[in-house]
């Protein structure tokens, strides 16, 4: 009876082991493609996973702890009423998480705060019904960012493109090769890091597509402590 006992005890040990293993962590480069846009720059393609979060980093692995996001809704179509009860969700990616396997995957990771301040805008005085590279989303990002102040080093710009505007970025282009992507540029001597975000008629799509480039443009080498 007592060597059936230690027995027991000993798979139980194994198995909680077992259970405790390595943290089921995605590569960067599972999440990533580095690629060329118009001048030569470097971005990055945001890459799709069955599972929007899980395993993007290990717990305490990043200092992200306050992830700002300014969005900028882009295109005459954001005027459209079907098109603009959108925006306060994706305009709030954090707060409006409702995935509790989601959310704890943030919070382990250190990103503790999901209700910080967000910014808001539409510009929709842009010509639509065409192609728009990343260079001119960069222009239009610093225009945008001359008269509202000095840009934000802390927060992540997420461009969301109308259906009319149909995202380049070098030879690539939307929904061919890539969903998402992210960028850095600088203007006023401040670093400006953004995301693109394409457009998606299904508005679940869109906030998944959304909320893991928001993560991983947060979790990219030049953001995050690792």
């Amino acid at each position: 009876m007592r060597i059936t006992l230690i027995g027991l005890f000993i798979l139980f040990c194994s198995g909680a082991a077992h259970a405790q293993g390595p943290w089921p962590q995605e590569r960067p480069d599972d999440r990533e493609q580095s690629v060329r846009n118009e001048d030569g720059g470097r971005a990055y393609i945001v890459l799709p996973t069955s599972t929007t979060l899980v395993g993007l980093v290990k717990p305490g692995a990043t200092t992200v702890s306050d992830l700002q996001q300014y969005s900028i809704f882009l295109g005459p179509g954001w005027a459209d009423p079907s098109l603009r009860a959108s925006e306060t969700k994706l305009s709030k990616l954090l707060s409006s998480i409702r995935d509790h396997a989601q959310m704890d995957e943030i919070t382990q990771a250190g990103i503790t705060n999901l209700f910080g301040p967000t910014f808001s805008f539409e510009k929709l005085d842009i010509a639509g019904d065409r192609n728009i590279s990343d260079l001119e989303i960069q222009r239009t990002l610093a225009d945008i960012l001359k008269g509202g102040g000095p840009p934000n080093s802390d927060a992540l710009y997420v461009v969301y493109l109308d259906p009319s505007l149909r995202s380049t970025l070098g030879p690539l282009v939307a929904d061919k090769h890539y969903s998402a992507y992210h960028n850095f540029f600088y203007a006023d001597g401040v670093k400006v890091h953004y995301a693109v975000l394409p457009y998606q008629s299904d508005s679940k799509a869109a906030y998944q597509t959304a909320l893991r480039t928001l993560i991983v443009a947060a979790l990219h080498e030049d953001n995050a402590a690792h």
